[in-house]
């Protein structure tokens, strides 16, 4: 019976991992980090960069750290809403890596 009991238990965990990842993917953050813009999701997938056109008169080396500073910016933040949402939707649950 306990075996039903745990099964059972996984299955609604299962739909519930399901529906977050939708609500994850959906959910938008909009980064603006010294004129580079990046939209990206809370599962961190990266959907819209804009580059402002002052970028490319820039040595190669600003624009690669400039470009990974917006990108480091960006996925902080998705990883914090990331986790805003998964602490919604599964309630306190203890669920490593994403807590």
């Amino acid at each position: 019976m306990e075996l039903f009991k745990m099964a059972k238990e996984a299955m609604s965990m299962r739909s519930k991992l399901k529906e977050m990842e939708k609500v994850l993917k959906a959910k938008v953050v909009d980064v603006e980090y010294k004129g580079v813009k990046i939209k990206i999701n809370a599962k961190s997938e990266i959907l819209d960069l804009k580059l402002p056109e002052d970028v490319l008169s820039k040595s190669v080396k600003d624009v690669e750290k400039l470009v990974l500073s917006a990108f480091q910016e960006a996925i902080s933040r998705s990883q914090k809403e990331m986790a805003e949402e998964s602490k919604k939707m599964m309630g306190g649950l203890n669920i490593p890596g994403l807590n």
